[in-house]
């Protein structure tokens, strides 16, 4: 019988001793994980604030030795004026039993201060509540950030000078540009649905007519539909370009036809474009649906660069082709003239001259281009319309297919009834 108490007391004590073994092996590993650590750790007492307990980290953050920074308190490692504050703090953490805070800073030895990013929580420290405070110095942080603020507010301001010279340069553009409304003085029945991607447009819509309210026998309209290479401001530059050389066309007696008027614009921007040999040469150009419209005779004279022209009779689609080739700067390769077709047209017939920007729209269910199927078919299903419910419609179905994606490319119709 005491034989058998002697071997329970022993295992017992075996037992407890192994834990004891497996506890210390447990503190010195967890000990060895905090001194590791990067982050500065201290054990705060809830009642007055001292030190208990801190790591490596702690002390070299602020510039102790760990003996030194366990005979302070918390509150002589922050200014004086924040004392209030910390206190209050303290109170919050345990009431909360947690908080995460970077508004108070810490002092160093040699009186510095530093902002630090706090995270503390109450956990127990030889048997009495405490506070654990795992701090980290965010000087290089805050550093950064200011760098990155200062460096966006000056790229915020070179921005809002590059889109106030923009700005600019549109009212220069329109200018230069005939009011949209005023093709009605030609053709009564007509809509000019022009949406730029950017502020500033590389297509454009140019017209000239000998018909008004005084001379109602004369009833001729020239009008073009053009799209310059790129958009924004490098297509704005270029489209001032073509609009003075399709002014240039109108009183010139060598032009007939508006295929004459399209090799006289690609002979001129040639000159205009690439005048100084030592310079790269430019190669930019642009596409254009060029068509003169004769109310009195019913007749159409049209020549494209790359660009047709459609004409809706009776819910049927016909296409005027153009040319393919566009007007370009490039000198590389010699162009071949472009081709007049004539048309003869009836009454309710409607016109139609556009760039590329309604059909190589993406969207749709499945994120792709409109494409010109689609479009010749949106033109036939809006011939019920008068000419301005067209133009509106035309638009709907342009946002309903764009939806949440951004407009790619600027967009221009001219839609004209006979």
């Amino acid at each position: 019988m005491v034989t058998v108490i002697t071997l329970s007391v022993y295992f017992k004590q075996q037992f407890i001793e192994g834990r004891l073994k497996t506890i210390e092996a447990e503190k010195i590993n967890y000990e060895s994980i905090i001194d590791q650590a990067n982050d500065a750790m201290f054990v705060i007492d809830i009642v007055d604030g001292r030190v208990h307990q801190c790591n490596p980290s702690a002390a070299t953050m602020l510039g102790y030795t760990k003996a030194e920074l366990e005979k302070k308190t918390l509150f002589e490692l922050q200014p004086k004026e924040f004392i209030e504050k910390s206190s209050s703090t303290v109170a919050d953490v345990w009431e909360k039993k947690g908080l995460i805070f970077s508004d108070i800073p810490f002092i160093t030895k040699t009186g510095t201060t530093i902002p630090v990013e706090c995270s503390a929580k109450v956990a127990p420290f030889a048997g009495r509540p405490a506070i654990v405070i795992y701090a980290r110095d965010i000087t290089e942080r805050l550093r950064l950030e200011k760098e990155i603020h200062d460096q966006s507010e000056i790229i915020e301001e070179k921005n809002k000078d590059i889109t106030a010279s923009i700005e600019y340069s549109k009212r220069i553009q329109r200018s230069v540009f005939i009011e949209k409304n005023k093709i009605k003085e030609y053709a009564p029945e007509s809509f000019i649905l022009f949406k730029p991607r950017d502020i500033v447009s590389g297509d454009f819509y140019w017209f000239t007519g000998t018909h008004s309210a005084a001379q109602p026998e004369n009833e001729l309209l020239v009008v073009a539909a053009v799209d310059c290479t790129g958009h924004g401001v490098p297509g704005a530059f270029m489209s001032i370009i073509g609009h003075t050389l399709l002014n240039r066309t109108v009183n010139n007696p060598e032009i007939a036809t508006p295929a004459d008027a399209l090799n006289f614009i690609n002979r001129e921007i040639k000159k205009t474009l690439n005048q100084k040999a030592y310079e790269a040469a430019i190669r930019d150009g642009m596409d254009i649906a060029l068509s003169v419209i004769d109310f009195k005779n019913l007749s159409l004279s049209f020549a494209g660069a790359n660009n047709p022209l459609y004409i809706v009779r009776a819910g049927e689609l016909i296409e005027l082709k153009a040319t393919k080739q566009p007007i370009s700067a490039s000198s590389d390769i010699e162009p071949f003239p472009f081709t007049n077709e004539t048309f003869s047209l009836q009454k309710g017939d409607a016109i139609y001259l556009f760039t590329d920007g309604f059909a190589d729209q993406f969207g749709g269910p499945r994120g792709k281009k409109f494409m010109y199927k689609q479009f010749r078919e949106s033109l036939v299903t809006v011939q019920n319309l008068t000419m301005e419910e067209q133009k509106k419609q035309l638009y709907q179905i342009l946002l309903d297919w764009r939806g949440e994606l951004e407009q790619v490319d600027d967009v221009l119709i001219i839609g004209i009834k006979i």
